[in-house]
């Protein structure tokens, strides 16, 4: 079943950050998509099967952001993630509060994508 579900999540991932540079580029030169799917169809389709995906491989490990606290701070990154995502692309009133979340975002993935292959609330932690 992992075997299954790890490249689907692994893949969603890569789509939905690449969706999402794509909406932000579009939003940082003053360009918004008209095209309903590809604005809001397709991004909230990837991030369903996505989080779907990644509650279905802890249910089947069997590991609880209760008791991992990796998972608890990729839970806690990706709550992050989604509010600044939603201030840069859609609720945010000036160009400057777009721009600053939507990088704000991108560094936020990163965390979360690091936290998410070392398994450590500080991935970074090891290389010092």
């Amino acid at each position: 079943m992992i075997s299954i579900l790890f490249p689907v999540h692994t893949g969603c991932a890569l789509i939905s950050i690449s969706l999402f540079i794509w909406r932000g580029t579009m939003m940082w030169i003053g360009r918004p998509l008209k095209n309903r799917f590809l604005r809001r169809t397709l991004p909230d389709s990837v991030d369903t099967v996505f989080l779907t995906t990644g509650i279905l491989m802890a249910f089947v490990l069997e590991i609880s952001p209760l008791d991992s606290h990796w998972l608890a701070a990729k839970i806690g990154g990706l709550l992050a993630y989604i509010v600044l995502g939603a201030v840069a692309l859609k609720y945010g009133r000036s160009k400057w509060l777009k721009r600053t979340c939507f990088i704000a975002a991108l560094c936020v993935f990163a965390y979360v994508a690091s936290v998410a292959r070392t398994m450590q609330v500080l991935p970074w932690q090891n290389l010092i």
